[in-house]
């Protein structure tokens, strides 16, 4: 696997330390004070819930928590700054803790360019991309946060850090579940440094980890209820899309968001079953190519050396598959790919792709948060076929740019 790839330390990065902290101020500054009133909504009733029964009441009976531990804690943090008659006040400051992920990934991603003159520029093009700081300063969400840590293990697999990359998908995981559609990959970056005499040594830190997250849970004897809420993730909007103009709006009439995916469509599968198999057969063009070169290369006892514009078309591929074939989709599930989208963008001139999912990103948020105002949101640029069509024409190009590079496997 030709083209090995040397990741530059991180201090490569230490000029953009100040102007990203003076940027940062500017961005919590000029941040709106509202939000989706939805989400948002939930962030003031789960943290006023662990402020009054501490952090294991988000997971006691009849708790309307389904989140997985790790954001629990900055939920439980917001609660220990502010009174109860100021929690729902002061919500929109959880966007300042979110945004520091965002500006995390984007320095990760400026520390692989060169030349080192073009950082702070490219840093700063990130953050002008709508697509990229909507759904933290306008939205309030936080895949931000999932989305720094997916793309930090990727960023310490590729520097053969597979201890700190191991560390950081644990943290994805107990972040959100559907970091879950990146173990292929994630684990292949490890493979080829996996020894078996390591192994105890990689695990170790994770188990400890991994108890420190749920401590408070195990103490209060309701560590069973994680798992709950895990598993709950799956079906727990049975319909065939939640705001996700995908796949699915391209080849189905009516409101998806009322139409459940569980009923027949063709061939006796249903929705659900046949998106989950357009998502394996795609994913499965991009794996199993990956895992055949690496196994043979391993094999024959041949150092594995991977190609950084492959493995970042992978990681977006399998983005893109994920969030346009299956059902039960968010308009948000796709919100990772924006990383790894930049990334091809910045280090290898792949700029359509990035125009135009960042534009469908983009489009699809405002559809639904309309912090915007404009005077029609019925016009075509934000009907779910055509964001559709530009999700679908962001796989073509991403799967082209693949096809051109497949020599590099």
């Amino acid at each position: 696997m030709p083209g090995k790839f040397a990741l530059p330390e991180l201090n490569n990065i230490r000029r953009l330390i100040l102007p990203s902290l003076a940027i940062y101020i500017g961005l919590v500054f000029l941040m709106p004070r509202t939000g989706h009133a939805w989400d948002t909504a939930c962030w003031g009733m789960w943290s006023t819930r662990i402020q009054s029964g501490g952090l294991a009441a988000a997971y006691t009976e009849g708790s309307p928590v389904n989140y997985l531990p790790l954001y629990l804690y900055v939920l439980k943090l917001y609660g220990l700054i502010f009174a109860s008659d100021e929690i729902y006040r002061h919500l929109y400051l959880l966007k300042a803790f979110t945004l520091i992920f965002d500006m995390g990934s984007v320095l990760l991603l400026c520390s692989m360019i060169k030349p080192t003159t073009k950082r702070l520029k490219y840093f700063i093009y990130a953050l002008l991309n709508i697509g990229f700081i909507y759904n933290t300063l306008v939205w309030n969400q936080v895949d931000g946060i999932l989305t720094f840590f997916v793309f930090a293990s990727f960023y310490f697999g590729m520097h053969k850090r597979i201890s700190l990359s191991f560390l950081m998908y644990l943290l994805a995981l107990n972040f959100k579940l559907q970091a879950i559609v990146f173990l292929p990959l994630i684990f292949l970056v490890w493979l080829p440094g996996l020894k078996l005499r390591h192994v105890w040594a990689l695990l170790l830190p994770g188990v400890l980890l991994q108890l420190l997250i749920i401590l408070p849970f195990l103490i209060h004897g309701n560590a069973s209820h994680i798992l709950e809420v895990a598993s709950g993730s799956v079906d727990y909007f049975s319909l065939v899309s939640l705001n996700a103009f995908n796949f699915w709006h391209l080849i189905l009439d009516g409101d998806l968001m009322k139409m459940r995916d569980n009923v027949s469509f063709i061939g006796g599968l249903t929705y659900k079953h046949a998106g989950l198999i357009l998502f394996m057969i795609f994913s499965a063009l991009i794996c199993v190519p990956l895992y055949v070169r690496v196994l043979a290369h391993m094999i024959r006892k041949q150092a594995v050396q991977f190609d950084m514009r492959i493995m970042l078309l992978a990681f977006s591929l399998i983005a893109c598959f994920f969030f346009y074939f299956n059902t039960q989709m968010h308009e948000r599930y796709i919100h990772p790919l924006i990383i790894f989208s930049t990334a091809l963008a910045f280090l290898y001139r792949y700029w359509a792709q990035w125009v135009v999912f960042s534009t469908a990103y983009a489009l699809s948020l405002e559809s639904i948060c309309q912090y915007l105002q404009f005077p029609n949101y019925n016009t075509l640029i934000f009907s779910p076929d055509f964001i559709a069509c530009l999700y679908g024409i962001s796989i073509l190009l991403l799967l082209n740019y693949w096809f051109r590079n497949y020599k590099s496997i």
